[in-house]
């Protein structure tokens, strides 16, 4: 029997799903290159444009499963929004959407096309009616809600501000609403970048939108950690890391004892190769959690990189007082000694891990086999070798130990 998730039946023949996704790709790409250069004839009749992608699909990949099927439809169908010189026209877009759903084969996939529309009615102003077409999706996509957040901030300004006594004032109803939907996003806690694939993800404006409303958040809620905590992890993945330094400023400031900032400092401390940086770090988490392992794994860490004898024994007798288990003391003391040249005493502790870890044991064997490459004459084949060796017993280690990863 065949695994579904490997094979993919095109016809008579079966293939890869790998090489089905590959020529799915190129087929967008000549779709993408004809709709740049006929995206007024396109606009003018949609039904011809998805016959001609209908037809080259069953031409050239049939038997398409329909999950496959119907993400090419989207693609297509953003691929004539972002080209088209109507893209901020909402009747246009919406047929076009409808359009699109009627050649797909499942009822699934209105979600994404909702969202689009609505992102698109704040580009044209129509905030009221956005927020009416996202208030559903806030769920969908950490983006959501800051998107409707913003359009009742918008029309905050267009309201009378509301005097207390004395003459300062309070929010008014829409100020308020905003609010509401900052804390909903908190409440809900919908995933990161899920819409990472369509148009939006790289609209600016929608990305000015969400940094807006999270540094408003921010500002409203100063004791509220999880908004600063949500942007950390979209500027992450979104790699602005000008943005997350700045919020991880201002997370160190209010919420210096928190680990999960202390660890997001020590990983943009390591990304900018700041030793002194990461050791105060690795020395404020020691002294804030003194009872965990992973402030010490972090000093141990970073004692192998940068290759300090003093540094490793130290942190390494506080591990052993906190009863690391032998299998992370012996890679990291084999790390240890290679990343520092040492290459006796390197194989001296690999004959330990054998025997520890027992001479089948696939981990051990892929470590030594890349190991030889460290003998190298080639300099970038022994950095690419160090940095593979160091990265695998580094994700072992952190499993082993259950530190908590992104």
């Amino acid at each position: 029997m065949q695994c579904r998730s490997w094979i993919i039946s095109m016809g008579d023949e079966w293939q890869p799903e790998a090489v089905v996704r590959l020529r799915l790709e190129r087929l967008k790409k000549e779709f993408i290159d004809y709709i740049a250069v006929n995206s007024e004839k396109i606009d003018a009749n949609i039904p011809v444009f998805f016959g001609q992608v209908i037809a080259s699909l069953d031409k050239t990949l049939p038997g398409l499963g329909d999950d496959l099927y119907d993400s090419f439809i989207d693609a297509m169908a953003f691929a004539v929004l972002e080209a088209s010189k109507r893209s901020e026209d909402i009747p246009f877009v919406e047929k076009l959407f409808d359009y699109a759903m009627r050649n797909k084969r499942g009822n699934r996939g209105r979600v994404v096309y909702d969202i689009l529309l609505g992102m698109k009615m704040i580009n044209t102003g129509k905030y009221a009616e956005a927020a009416e077409q996202l208030k559903k999706y806030r769920s969908v996509d950490v983006i959501i809600c800051p998107a409707i957040a913003y359009c009742h901030f918008v029309l905050s300004t267009q309201q009378t501000p509301i005097d207390r006594t004395g003459g300062a004032q309070r929010p008014n109803n829409m100020s308020l609403a905003a609010r509401e939907q900052m804390i909903e996003l908190i409440r809900l806690n919908p995933p990161i970048n899920r819409l990472q694939d369509l148009e939006i993800a790289e609209d600016p404006r929608i990305n000015t939108i969400f940094w807006f409303m999270i540094k408003k958040a921010i500002e409203w809620f100063p004791s509220e950690r999880e908004f600063i905590r949500i942007g950390i992890e979209k500027a992450s993945r979104d790699g602005k890391r000008d943005i997350k330094e700045e919020l991880l400023n201002i997370a160190i400031e209010r919420f210096y004892n928190d680990m999960f900032f202390l660890r997001e400092l020590y990983k943009l401390k390591l990304e900018n190769r700041d030793a002194g940086g990461v050791a105060g770090v690795v020395k404020q988490m020691t002294q804030q959690y003194p009872d965990d392992i992973e402030p010490i794994y972090y000093g141990l860490k970073l004692s192998i990189i940068t290759s300090r004898m003093d540094t490793y024994f130290r942190f390494r007798k506080l591990a052993v007082t906190k009863s690391i288990p032998a299998q992370a003391l012996l890679l990291l003391d084999y790390s240890f000694e290679l990343m520092s040249g040492k290459q006796a005493e390197a194989a001296a502790c690999m004959d330990e891990i054998k025997k520890r870890f027992g001479p089948q044991h696939f981990f051990v064997t892929l470590l030594e086999y890349v190991a030889h490459d460290f003998q190298s004459d080639d300099t970038k084949k022994v950095k690419r070798a160090k940095k593979a060796v160091f990265d695998a017993i580094d994700q072992y280690c952190i499993k082993l130990l259950k530190i908590e990863v992104r």
